[in-house]
């Protein structure tokens, strides 16, 4: 990347450093005020990542899709913005301090890679593959929002703590929400993508191991909203699946490319 465009992006990974640290910094010393800055913080960083992925969409003439530093630069970006709606106006504190973590290691990840621009290959050049894409960003950001909202709920519940009840009911719902949500979008990206590999592959289903992680994955939250349903798991209990639960999501984006080089998915190419 350009020397102006790889200044502006890292900038943007401090910016985010430092809204998670003004949030801890007040909840650890008491300082309402802090969070208030991290939220204006995390706006300002959010403005200048999304300069970022409109520069890299102008500059490579396709939607940032290709290889790990666009994908993270994507991926990262809906994070973010799901942070930011959930977390705004204070209605659920700290939250950008579990969520942010997440996109800085995805980012971080992407800024070490290669970060060469390039063409979209024929392979990606498909309508269902943005659809694919573009549910894949929208239930790993919901998933990631789910677990940061599960971190929070856990450290404000734990033994010797009294958050106001109000505040706990409001986090519980939020990680209902994030992961009915996510649950819906990460199935229509498994259908997208089921579609897109039959028009390229010959097949609905290969077994692939990312599909088949990703297959997990959507079973692991499934498996979540039933425990809640039908089992009331809440609270706690709740949190805690969540929490453990993204790491399905992390095995499928980042754990098989890092251990297999037998997968057809490259979205982790770079």
């Amino acid at each position: 990347m350009s020397t102006p465009f790889a200044a502006i992006f890292w900038a943007t990974l401090v910016v985010y450093a430092l809204v998670v640290a003004a949030q801890l910094f007040g909840q650890i010393f008491q300082r309402p005020a802090w969070n208030s800055r991290a939220s204006y913080g995390l706006l300002f960083g959010a403005a200048l990542h999304t300069a970022l992925l409109a520069w890299r969409w102008i500059s490579t003439g396709h939607v940032p899709t290709m290889g790990t530093f666009e994908n993270a630069l994507s991926g990262g970006w809906f994070i973010v913005a799901m942070t930011l709606w959930a977390g705004w106006k204070q209605r659920h504190p700290l939250l950008a301090a579990g969520a942010l973590p997440f996109a800085l290691v995805i980012l971080g990840w992407g800024g070490v890679s290669d970060t060469r621009a390039g063409p979209l290959v024929a392979s990606l050049q498909s309508f269902w593959m943005y659809i694919h894409v573009f549910f894949a960003w929208l239930a790993y950001g919901a998933f990631t929002v789910a677990c940061g909202a599960g971190v929070v709920y856990l450290a404000k519940s734990r033994r010797g703590q009294n958050p106001p009840p109000q505040a706990l009911a409001r986090l519980e719902e939020l990680m209902f929400r994030s992961t009915v949500f996510g649950f819906i979008t990460d199935a229509g990206m498994i259908a997208g993508g089921a579609i897109w590999a039959k028009k390229l592959w010959g097949s609905y289903w290969s077994w692939d191991p990312v599909e088949t992680w990703s297959l997990l994955s959507w079973l692991t939250y499934g498996l979540a909203l039933h425990l809640r349903a039908t089992l009331r798991w809440r609270g706690r209990r709740l949190a805690w699946v969540l929490v453990f639960a993204i790491i399905t999501v992390l095995m499928t984006y980042w754990g098989v490319n890092l251990v297999m080089t037998a997968t057809a998915h490259t979205f982790n190419v770079g």
